[in-house]
């Protein structure tokens, strides 16, 4: 496979990092050793030269990284890119041990360490050493690519993990606003033969509704300030659908107001209590919507006094009710609550609880 599907991984910065902390272990451990074992510190094989040949992987691993993209492995299905990987691992730790010698003589040279004349034999008496680490070499270089393989499907899957819920949560969307387009359409639709004004005007305000709602591209959460404004503009139309017969009271704490909700959240259950505390009903119906901060959570509970039938929680559920729970268990997870029961006490009516983590753009 191609290394387009693979996310790039970590920071050069981070790399350097990673490479200087390991010099400096296998710095530590030969200084302690020597020490151990009540010996001299010899600085230019127990650090310079841990520092050259760490330095030279560190100065390799963008190529073999990169090479590693080229040569994604699958399960399966990277049996050509496994052998290509052997082949350019024994390469690459050939030629590290190589640049790292030749780096270490050349300083020996250019400080005046080693004569000139005696740069080759100094490499020639080093063969053994070179082998030796050309095979550890190999094992450093298949250390590097698992590493990089590791961080690279951890950051694979959270990506996808993200665009699964990114998906889910549109497709809940999508799932509420026909939902919504349905039902004003149908209360509209029962006005023209009674109220055909009250349902023109109807018509007029949902399609002002619809023209902010489609008409840009819509985060997942808003503003609790925002989210008013669009049920302000949904309640103007239920106001003109029921006459007088619609009674709302909403009590918000402005600390509320910047928290950020799912767009969307209220308009559901505002619905829902419409359908059971007005609409059934000549003499109407109130609804009380309210939202307050307790601590680090954001309280927001909307009350009716409709009667209630049989269902879940006194009443059915329905798209609303079920497609709110969905949503705020994909953004919250665990950390929200949501709780729908008929009013407590001798109290007609039904009540619905949300409780989320208070959120701010800021924060």
């Amino acid at each position: 496979m191609t290394g387009a599907v693979v996310p790039r991984v970590g920071s050069l910065r981070g790399m350097l990092l990673l490479w200087f902390g390991v010099f400096i272990i296998f710095s530590a451990q030969n200084i302690t050793g020597a020490l151990a074992a009540r010996q001299s510190i010899n600085w230019q094989w127990d650090v310079l030269h841990e520092g050259v040949y760490w330095g030279v992987w560190a100065g390799l691993t963008p190529f073999i990284t990169r090479q590693a993209t080229w040569l994604w492995i699958e399960s399966g299905a990277g049996s050509r890119s496994r052998i290509v990987h052997a082949i350019i691992g024994v390469v690459i730790a050939i030629f590290q041990v190589a640049l790292t010698y030749l780096l270490h003589g050349a300083g020996l040279v250019l400080f005046g360490v080693l004569p000139g004349v005696g740069f080759t034999s100094w490499i020639g008496d080093r063969g053994w050493s070179i082998a030796v680490l050309s095979f550890t070499g190999v094992i450093y270089y298949w250390a590097i690519i698992g590493v990089y393989y590791s961080f690279a499907y951890r950051r694979m899957y959270f990506a996808q993990r993200a665009e699964t819920a990114e998906a889910t949560l549109d497709a809940l969307r999508r799932q509420l606003q026909p939902h919504f387009l349905f039902n004003t359409l149908n209360s509209a639709v029962t006005l023209i033969d009674e109220a055909p004004v009250r349902a023109a005007q109807v018509l007029r305000h949902l399609s002002d509704l619809l023209r902010t709602m489609l008409g840009r591209d819509i985060p997942h959460v808003v503003p609790l300030a925002e989210e008013l404004t669009l049920l302000d503009a949904y309640l103007t139309l239920q106001r003109v659908r029921f006459e007088g017969r619609l009674r709302v009271t909403v009590k918000v704490d402005p600390v509320a107001l910047r928290a950020l909700v799912p767009w969307m959240l209220l308009q559901p259950l505002v619905e829902n209590a419409i359908r059971f505390a007005v609409e059934p009903r000549s003499s109407g119906g109130s609804i009380v919507i309210e939202a307050n901060r307790s601590g680090e959570d954001l309280m927001l509970t909307v009350n009716d006094d409709g009667m209630t039938a049989p269902g879940i929680g006194g009443r059915n559920e329905g798209v609303g009710l079920s497609n709110t729970r969905a949503r705020l268990n994909h953004l919250y997870g665990d950390s929200y609550t949501c709780t729908a029961a008929p009013a407590s006490g001798d109290e007609a009516g039904f009540q619905v609880w949300i409780g989320i983590p208070y959120r701010t753009r800021n924060r």
